[in-house]
């Protein structure tokens, strides 16, 4: 029930030894935590994520998990405050977890409040992977704003002597990231290796104007639809 050795044995393969520089999305990442919803995380680590490697956590998914372990991780990662509490049911003892502000405090900290005019984590109106949420078109115009400086003006990548650093115009990583995948990066960026996120300035471009939430839909919209070019 403890979250470091839980974490350690379960999600730092991919997430990396401190929820940071892993082969999958950070986890120890701030602005993530705040905005990502605890029902989502729980929903993830119980069932995986389809069509990815993200794998099924819940014994009753063929996982290795309590619901009592994957709320310690839940808690812990959303970065809310909690207890163990012992129940029964059926005459059989057994832990859950609650919220408690006095309770045991979250390693990686209490994330800040969202700043105002934050994007929303989820595109409200369609599901994550309809990239008919958002106008391609459009999505090109904020590329161009926000993205081509690191990313090519296609998405081709960055010429560093006879290689391309920083391709997002690769059939093979879009199959593998989902809609949802592609927004939350817009919004929260890749501290870890660097990567701006909805609000930081760019390239030659200190006072970059922040991205509204319609910018986000638009850009994940182009970039899902580089998955259908050859």
């Amino acid at each position: 029930m403890e979250f470091t050795a839980l974490y350690s044995q379960h999600c730092a393969g991919c997430h990396g030894a401190d929820g940071k520089l892993g082969p999958a999305p950070p986890l120890n990442d701030p602005l993530f935590r705040a905005i990502v919803p605890e029902e989502e995380l729980n929903s993830i680590l119980t069932k995986g994520r389809n069509k990815t490697l993200m794998p099924a956590f819940a014994r009753e998914n063929g996982g290795m998990l309590t619901a009592a372990q994957i709320q310690v991780l839940v808690k812990e990662i959303k970065g809310i405050p909690y207890k163990l509490v012992e129940k029964q049911e059926g005459g059989v003892a057994k832990l859950v977890v609650v919220a408690d502000a006095g309770g045991t405090s979250p390693k990686w900290g209490i994330p800040g409040k969202p700043p105002a005019g934050l994007p929303t984590y989820r595109e409200p109106s369609a599901s994550s992977n309809d990239s008919s949420a958002g106008d391609k078109a459009k999505g090109a115009v904020v590329f161009a704003r926000a993205c081509a400086v690191c990313h090519g003006s296609h998405g081709q990548g960055i010429g560093e002597g006879s290689a391309a650093r920083r391709i997002l115009n690769d059939p093979v990583f879009l199959a593998l990231t989902s809609n949802q995948a592609l927004r939350r990066f817009a919004i929260t960026g890749r501290p870890d290796l660097g990567m701006p996120g909805y609000a930081g300035a760019r390239p030659g471009s200190p006072d970059f104007a922040p991205l509204t939430d319609r910018e986000v839909t638009d850009l994940v919209a182009l970039l899902a639809s580089w998955r259908g070019e050859k």
